[in-house]
């Protein structure tokens, strides 16, 4: 009954987070816990990070979230050798607390510094891949056995959340992101638009927005092929990213980009363009057409639109009038 009431928490939940709350809350009663942690491992960065904590008034233990510093994450790589070849482990007794202590120093050292005098503990495995760790500190021993069996299930519906939420996560990042540049996409882009042109809640103070055409990119694609042409893109976009720090980038097509900023002011805006120009010198073949519009606040987006990238063409204008060589 307990697994099933997580597993419905668990599919009806909107807010992910509130209601992983609210399972470890759960979890710590039904184990009669002073504390209980789910915590998520990131194996590329090395860190850690409590996703929900659950402690009783009486509990003296420490809060995770004051404890994960730079090397936690290195101790918790020795969990997996100290669970062994078990799915979990169960400390409640002397001789078990015996076995921490020859398995594993360090740990049991850090348990012991924290005052922990039982400890069940499960990794939360998805796709074979260790997304972090589930744990109750200092619980009802006499139900130890109906504690652990019962964790046990609930681990691996909590575990197959987690990962559907952190593969969701990572599909919602990537229809956003043009993954050649790294920016924003064109999608991103006109979704923030229409959001902002839509919205009668949203009312932006300081905006200013930033059209960039990159000069010559067909002329290096049909010249030193696409490849060089990539490689360009990605120059420029580093430019950008480089001086429109704070501010949203987004590829609005081939060869153009355009900068949101908002809570700015024209001469910030006018002070970028100039860093951009300046800086694009250093990469290359890399030259951009610029024009922006600036207005103080946001309900009128559709002519700052307009005005940025009447003003962009204008500056490529010139720029062809300066270079005829590099007509199209």
């Amino acid at each position: 009954t307990d697994v099933l009431n997580t597993c419905i928490k668990l599919r009806g939940a909107t807010n992910f987070n509130h209601t992983m709350d609210e399972v470890i809350s759960d979890i710590r009663k039904l184990c009669d816990a002073q504390s209980c942690v789910i915590m998520l491992t990131d194996h590329e960065k090395r860190t850690c990070s409590v996703l929900g904590e659950s402690r009783n008034e009486y509990s003296m233990l420490p809060s995770m979230k004051t404890r994960l510093s730079e090397d936690f994450y290195d101790l918790t790589l020795s969990w997996k050798d100290t669970i062994g070849g078990s799915n979990g482990l169960l400390v409640k007794n002397r001789n078990d607390w015996e076995y921490i202590k020859e398995k594993n120093p360090l740990w049991y050292e850090s348990l012991m510094k924290a005052h922990v005098e039982s400890l069940v503990l499960f990794p939360l495995t998805y796709n074979d891949e260790t997304l972090g760790y589930i744990w109750a500190c200092n619980f009802d021993t006499e139900n130890s056995v109906k504690i652990k069996e019962t964790i046990e299930l609930t681990v691996y519906f909590v575990a197959s959340e987690i990962g559907n939420h952190k593969l969701m996560d990572r599909l919602r990042y990537l229809s956003s992101i043009d993954m050649l540049t790294g920016v924003l996409n064109r999608n991103e882009m006109n979704n923030k638009i229409d959001a902002i042109r839509n919205s009668k809640d949203i009312e932006l103070k300081g905006l200013g927005i930033v059209f960039a055409d990159l000069n010559g990119l067909k002329r290096v694609n049909d010249n030193e092929g696409h490849e060089a042409g990539d490689l360009l893109l990605k120059n420029a976009a580093m430019v950008l990213q480089n001086v429109f720090v704070g501010d949203q980038i987004f590829r609005a097509g081939g060869d153009e980009f355009m900068i949101l900023l908002t809570y700015t002011t024209e001469d910030v805006i006018k002070d970028k363009i100039v860093k951009a120009r300046k800086l694009s010198k250093k990469y290359g073949n890399v030259s951009f057409a610029m024009g922006y519009a600036y207005h103080n606040d946001s309900k009128d987006i559709t002519g700052a639109l307009k005005l940025a990238d009447q003003r962009m063409y204008e500056d490529k204008a010139k720029y062809y009038v300066d270079h005829p060589e590099f007509m199209r």
